[in-house]
């Protein structure tokens, strides 16, 4: 599995027509654009190149969506706060582990 990077975020609004209602509805299309290292030989296969490849993810939905998506990464963001205290925790005791391997 490639380790994507994503590197923009872009969007397109637009409408839906409710055919029942012929109503019209806002909609946006959510674009995701990723990176990944795509890695390829030259043509002599003596050397290997390191290159970028670009992908991209395109979803729609209603406003009702994207504030779904948003909770979603305000949870997200509160969880990984979380995590960074977990680390400076883990991090001061391999250290504390670091010097007392020194001293003996």
């Amino acid at each position: 599995m490639k380790n994507k990077t994503i590197i923009s975020i872009r969007s397109n609004c637009d409408f839906s027509l409710n055919y029942e209602t012929s109503n019209l509805h806002p909609q946006v299309e959510l674009i995701l654009i990723a990176t990944s290292p795509k890695y390829s030989l030259d043509k002599k296969a003596t050397k290997l190149i390191k290159e970028q490849d670009v992908e991209e993810f395109r979803f729609k939905c209603d406003l009702q969506g994207v504030n779904r998506l948003i909770g979603e990464l305000q949870l997200i963001v509160k969880n990984m706060n979380q995590f960074e205290q977990l680390s400076a925790s883990f991090n001061s005791l391999i250290e504390q582990s670091k010097d007392k391997n020194d001293v003996g």
